[in-house]
């Protein structure tokens, strides 16, 4: 797990070379404390900062060269079949340097693992930079007449590319998602290789490859023993290897099954000192002692928000507003000083229907769970739309499942997915941009459920798994992902749907599969996200720095970016006795201008 970045030079005889390379190496330097180097080859300007995990000797730094600077490569990742692959080789940054070698592109689909990568050819003079099947790690790039350059975050590329202008199609996808999705990123000319591709370069060429597609095949194959292989590759670490365990379904499959290999397994769990509601920490002790794990609880306080919230903030890379970052954020600073690596349960929402905008989906057609709905909610018109209280939680997803009732699938998927209305982003931003929105959610012709593969492309991949990845990174701390083996997704994706979710229960497999292995009652409980008291912290103790220094009209208007009427409006309903979505909301704005700030020198003007 690593930190890249590079130049492949398309002109030998370019005379401006970027020279500023420890620059570059500090900027990555949280996500490999342990070395950082650079290296010029040929056409090829490499820079590798190193978390160590598999051979922790120097034999395994990179930027791997061979002897006679023929091949050079930078890898950020993990492969862990490399053994399989070649079973004297010290380590899989070997491994894969070897394969590239041999067998180039075509090597790709042996490697069970989450990686993205540069590898340079100086005798064939080719360039290559690829990125996993399910974009468990980073890849930005940029194009020009001169060079192709890369890095696994934003800030190095700029320093390599030069300031860009926002990109108002992704400001307002952020928007409306909270989050950045898709090919384009916040800025102009600067793309995200897409999971699952690569891009060759060969005699001036420039090829983009989609290289993994899911296989539909027969399923012959058990869940269980697939999902137990795939915990056992991922505790091969030579340093400590813990495991998340926040006590939904998920997480404690994974943790029940890694034990049996692990038995001095370390676990780990976030709670709230002060809000119940939130805290699920009571069900991951459950499992602990269940599992008889060696485990640790982190209670987080509201001052423990406060006095950790600039420094998260200013960690963000591209504008991300998953409130539950934060809390992953302090999991991993807590998590590291015991462990260098964690198994996660990331994934089974998505390839097993767990999430309540499924359930929406499936009983949307249903007329007994329409006509419930309808008699619901005027039952519930004493209490507030909120999401920081059970009866108001439920008030709100009942508003959104009557609000999906006339929406085609597509519509629904977006409106679900979305926090924020077009009419309300217009509102914010003054001005609308839907063709690029609407295009991320276009699928060509697949074999598969449509809706599981919107689930991998843009919600697994553009948030779940840059939170996993950004805010873990931050800390120098690897997330594995055992549902995210490729053989686990390929198993999900051939399931019929009954064996995913039913008018009763949701995850059937799952609870098929792994009921044994835990408590009753983690399989009897609700779904829960995540997520922080944000609407108490900001309403109360926050609100002043919330509307004097983060949100501060001055320094709005004269930016030119948002509406401030708007945001103003967005504070007072938080503060409300009906907030509804706004504390999301306000946050959103909140994240972005402190990118803005935090960014001020790689944004070119706006018009």
């Amino acid at each position: 797990m690593c930190g890249i970045a590079g130049v492949y030079y398309l002109n030998t005889n370019v005379s401006k070379r970027f020279n500023n390379h420890q620059k570059i190496l500090h900027l990555l330097q949280h996500r490999g404390p342990d070395n950082q180097a650079f290296r010029e080859v040929g056409n090829c300007l490499f820079y590798h900062t190193r978390l160590s995990i598999i051979d922790t000797t120097s034999c395994s730094n990179q930027p791997f060269i061979d002897a006679e600077d023929k091949h050079a490569m930078v890898f950020n990742g993990e492969i862990f079949n490399y053994k399989e692959l070649q079973p004297n080789a010290k380590g899989d940054v070997e491994v894969l340097f070897n394969l590239l070698i041999n067998e180039n592109t075509n090597c790709l689909d042996k490697l069970n693992g989450f990686f993205s990568f540069a590898f340079y050819d100086k005798l064939k003079n080719t360039f290559l930079v690829a990125r996993d099947r399910f974009g468990v790690k980073p890849l930005y790039f940029h194009l020009d007449k001169e060079k192709l350059s890369f890095s696994s975050e934003l800030k190095p590329l700029l320093e390599l590319t030069g300031a860009q202008e926002i990109n108002h199609h992704q400001l307002y996808t952020y928007f409306r998602l909270n989050y950045c999705s898709g090919h384009e990123t916040i800025f102009k000319n600067i793309y995200r290789l897409l999971p699952g591709h690569y891009v060759t370069i060969k005699n001036g060429e420039v090829d983009l490859v989609k290289w993994y597609q899911p296989k539909k095949e027969l399923i012959t194959q058990n869940l269980n023993t697939l999902l137990d292989n795939s915990v056992r590759m991922r505790l091969q670490a030579d340093v400590p290897v813990g495991s998340f365990l926040s006590g939904g379904m998920d997480s404690s499959i994974i943790s029940a099954l890694a034990i049996k290999h692990k038995p001095d397994l370390q676990t780990f769990s976030i709670g709230f000192k002060d809000e119940s509601f939130f805290d699920e920490s009571n069900y991951a002790e459950l499992v602990a002692k269940h599992i008889n794990s060696n485990h640790l609880t982190f209670k987080l306080a509201e001052e423990d928000f406060i006095q950790n919230i600039e420094p998260f903030l200013a960690c963000i890379d591209e504008p991300f507003a998953d409130s539950s970052a934060f809390n992953f954020y302090m999991l991993s600073k807590f998590t590291k000083q015991k462990v260098k690596v964690a198994l996660s349960g990331d994934g089974a929402d998505e390839l097993f229907k767990g999430y309540h905008k499924h359930k929406a989906i499936f009983l949307k057609t249903d007329f007994k769970y329409r006509f419930l709905a309808d008699i619901a909610r005027p039952l519930l018109s004493f209490n507030n739309s909120s999401r920081n209280s059970r009866l108001g939680n439920v008030k709100r997803r009942i508003t959104k499942f009557k609000s999906i009732q006339n929406l085609n699938e597509t519509e629904t998927f977006q409106y679900l997915a979305s926090i924020s209305t077009d009419s309300e982003v217009v509102s914010l931003l003054g001005k609308s941009s839907p063709e690029y929105f609407d295009s991320i959610f276009k699928l060509g012709g697949t074999k598969f459920n449509r809706e599981d593969l919107l689930d991998l492309k843009i919600v697994l991949a553009d948030d779940m798994l840059v939170k996993a990845d950004r805010f873990s990174m931050q800390h120098g701390i690897e997330i594995r992902n055992p549902f995210l083996d490729y053989r686990v997704v390929e198993y999900a994706l051939n399931l019929n749907k009954e064996l995913k979710i039913n008018s009763n229960k949701q995850k059937v497999i799952l609870h098929k599969e792994f009921s044994y292995l835990l408590p009753k009652a983690i399989f009897e409980r609700s779904k829960k996200g995540f997520e922080l008291p944000l609407q108490k912290w900001l309403s109360t103790s926050l609100n002043a720095k919330v509307m004097n220094e983060w949100l501060n009209k001055d320094k709005i208007k004269n930016e030119g970016y948002l509406n401030y009427n708007y945001i103003a409006d967005l504070n007072k309903q938080i503060v409300s006795d009906n907030p509804g979505d706004s504390a999301a909301k306000l946050w959103a704005v909140i994240v972005f201008e402190q990118w803005l700030q935090n960014f001020n020198e790689y944004i070119k003007p706006h018009a």
